[in-house]
Parts: C-alpha cells; sequence; structure tokens
C-alpha cells in the first residue's frame, strides 16, 4: 500500500512535488478508504491527477517509475536470462533510460541531486526509503522499517557519499567495493537473502504500470490468468453494455498467438466472431488493461496509469474507478494512480477532495502538484461537497486550468 510519494528536481518539477495517500479528515465516501485493521490508519483508494498537456502530472507517475526502475533494473538482470521476461516487467514503464531528469530551466539544478522519497506498507510493515542521484553517482540512500503499531523506527540502512551506516538486519555485508552508482537495496537483494530487502523489493516489482502514449499498445491484449478472472472480464463488458461473450486464439505451429477474436452473442442466439484489431479503440483498450486492473484488485496492488481516460466514454472510466472505491470489489486494499482530463468525472460522487489532485506550470515553467482539499470557496470556507469542480476548474479556480495554463497565488 502507497502512503507517501515525493520527489524533486525531476523534469519539469524543480521543488519538491509530494503526493499524500493518507486520507484527510473529512466526512466524504468514508466506506470507501482502505483501513489498516492493525492500527486504524485510512488510506486512500485513488488518486486522480488532472491539469494541462505539458502541466507535469504524467510525469508525477513516470518519476514513481523511474525510481521503481533505478532499483529494479540491477536485480532483474542479474536474476533473468530470458530478455522478454525482464522487458516484460521493464519495457511497459515510463523511466527505462537513465539519462539525467534534473530541471532544465535553471541551470543550478544541473548540479543539484535528483531526490525520492516513498513511503508504503507491507503486511504488518511499513518502511521509508529515500533515493538522491547527482549524474550518475547516488548521493544518498536510506532504507527505514517500522512495525506498524510502534512508534520507533529502525534503521535498515543510512548511506551517503561518504559513509555507509547497516542496521542490525545488515551487519557483515560487504559494502567497501560497491560502486556509487549501484543502489544499496539493488546489491543487498542480488548477493544475500535478508527479508525485509527481499520485502522492499517485492513491493516495487508489485507496482504495475499500464500508458497508453502510443496507438500500438490500444492492440496488446493482457490474458487473465484464470477462469474466474475470464468470466469477471465479460461480465463487466455485459455490464458496460458491450456484448462481448468469449474470445478465440490462433496460434501457430510454434504456439504462438497469430490471430485473437471476439465473439458478440445476440438476444436472438446468433454469435459471430471479429478480429480483435477491428473492435472500437475504446473496447481494445479495456480489453488490454481489464485483466491488470484484475490482478491488482485481487493481490491489492497499486495501478498506475496515464491518461485512462483516453478513447473511454466517461461512463467506462467512472466504472472503472469505481472498482476501486467500492470495498466490495477492493477487497484486498488495492490503489488506482491516474492521470486525467476527463471533467465529468470530477464530482464528489465519484472521488473525496483529498484524491483530486491538480499539476500546473509557474511562469518559469516548473510544475507545481496540489490537492483539490487545499482550496477555500469564496467565503473562505472549505469547499463543499456540492460544488461543480469541474466547472471550476475549467473556470480556472483551482489553477490548472487547461486553456490558461496558470497557477494561482504562488509563493516566491
Amino acid at each position: 500500500m502507497l502512503i507517501q510519494f515525493s520527489f524533486s528536481n525531476y523534469k519539469s518539477f524543480k521543488e519538491e512535488a509530494f503526493l499524500d495517500l493518507v486520507a484527510e479528515p473529512i466526512k466524504e465516501n468514508e466506506k470507501s478508504l482502505i483501513v489498516d485493521k492493525s492500527d486504524g490508519e485510512r488510506f486512500l483508494p485513488v488518486i486522480a491527477i488532472y491539469g494541462p498537456n505539458g502541466g507535469g502530472k504524467s510525469t508525477v507517475l513516470e518519476a514513481l517509475s523511474y525510481l521503481r526502475t533505478l532499483v529494479l533494473h540491477p536485480v532483474l538482470l542479474s536474476q533473468m536470462k530470458d530478455k522478454e521476461e525482464y522487458n516484460a516487467i521493464i519495457k511497459p514503464n515510463r523511466g527505462i533510460t537513465f539519462k539525467e531528469k534534473y530541471h532544465k530551466f535553471d541551470l543550478a539544478c544541473q548540479q543539484q541531486p535528483t531526490f525520492f522519497d516513498i513511503m508504503f506498507r507491507t503486511e504488518g510493515k511499513q518502511y521509508r526509503y529515500q533515493f538522491a542521484r547527482l549524474g550518475n553517482e547516488i548521493v544518498e540512500e536510506n532504507l527505514y522499517q517500522m512495525i506498524i503499531g510502534e512508534s520507533d523506527a529502525n534503521i535498515i540502512f543510512e548511506r551517503s557519499a561518504e559513509e555507509c551506516l547497516l542496521g542490525e538486519e545488515l551487519e557483515g555485508i560487504a559494502v567497501e567495493k560497491l560502486k556509487n552508482s549501484m543502489p544499496l537495496l539493488s546489491h543487498a537483494a542480488i548477493n544475500y537473502d535478508i527479508p525485509s530487502v527481499d520485502d522492499v523489493i517485492h513491493w516495487f516489482l508489485d507496482i504495475c504500470f499500464v500508458d497508453y502514449d502510443s496507438p500500438q499498445k490500444e492492440y496488446r491484449i493482457i490474458l487473465p490468468n484464470t477462469k474466474k478472472d475470464r468470466n469477471k472480464i465479460f461480465e463487466i463488458l455485459q455490464k458496460m453494455d458491450i456484448h462481448i461473450s468469449d474470445f478465440r486464439i490462433e496460434k501457430d505451429s510454434d504456439g504462438n498467438i497469430e490471430n485473437i477474436y471476439t465473439k458478440h452473442s445476440f438476444e436472438n442466439g446468433m454469435m459471430f466472431e471479429l478480429p480483435f484489431e477491428e473492435e472500437s479503440a475504446g473496447t481494445r483498450k479495456l480489453f488490454s488493461c481489464l485483466a491488470e486492473i484484475l490482478h491488482c484488485l485481487n493481490e491489492g496492488r497499486v495501478l498506475v496509469a496515464d491518461e485512462l481516460d483516453a478513447k473511454l466514454h466517461p461512463k467506462l472510466l467512472r466504472y472503472i474507478i469505481e472498482l476501486f472505491t467500492d470495498p466490495k470489489s477492493n477487497k484486498h486494499g488495492a490503489q488506482l494512480l491516474l492521470t486525467s482530463h476527463d471533467i465529468t468525472t470530477m464530482t464528489s460522487e465519484i472521488y473525496r477532495k483529498d484524491e483530486i489532485w491538480f499539476c500546473a506550470l509557474n511562469p518559469y515553467q516548473a510544475s507545481k502538484l496540489y490537492s483539490l482539499v487545499s482550496f477555500k470557496n469564496e467565503k473562505e470556507q472549505d469547499l463543499q461537497k456540492n460544488e461543480a469542480y469541474g466547472k471550476q476548474y475549467i473556470e480556472g479556480r483551482y489553477g490548472a486550468d487547461p486553456y490558461i495554463r496558470k497557477i494561482l497565488d504562488w509563493e516566491d
């Protein structure tokens, strides 16, 4: 479960961007919240980021993927002989290249590190991982663990450019020859069997990314792993008024998939097949992500989806969001992080105020990330549930107007 994520000096973000999934103490859609039974803490199942093109909303998701890739890249290279298996985990994610990502519109940023700070929970434990990189060198890396219910955090390790402090669990591991470009977290995962390190690595591995920045990705189909998931997909499609009852796969002599056909059933009992590539763009997109969505819901994973609303009817988008906000379908604490331009879903019926976030650029081309919950109405009161968030967003009330690209009340 993701708790908080922040970063600075990354692409369009010069100053710290802070994304918080701890639920604010507001009485809105409280039944949708994920409650950790071990201590009663409440977390958000969904974060939706809005803003103009080029405002930085996709960069927030990319920063998370970039950190994940930096950690997992050496681990996967050491464990996987099959390049296709490696690409299946890394390639769908943004941030695969390791070029410097510092903020380019301030020359001083070139001499400053790019910094990441992430906090998350696994079963009974809470972790905080910090990572700072200047050029190709790691200048800071820290990992802390706290047993949920206890007040003190344990040091797993603290690393700077000059020294490395190892906690009790890592005592005795060799770090003298550790390259300053290699994360200590990755080094420990590759060479040692350490429970807390394995826990963190598996959490990063479990994050799922879906991204539709190219038309080719619409033609990708992820097949469900189980008959139960297969039936659930067709149940969802029927609820969305998409009358696909099954699909058929053709394979060549080597067992490779050649063609996929969808089966359409009608009330008169007739059934017809359609090549997958002839389905509408929205239907192809649903097929390409529904199996992954169900997998995340079943496993309680974090799903990160850029431009999830692209080519989807607003009612379909709403249905997907509600799969995560409805405790009946989200029984294992799965979370959805998405970017969107769809204002029809920007309502209190679908989101809490702390689940709606904005990105926009200041006059110096630096992005800022902030939540709707921080805004007041014209009477300087907290925004009410009956306010038209979408309409006010288009009017520029929240500073991330998709047309005028301005920020309200920028601080010096």
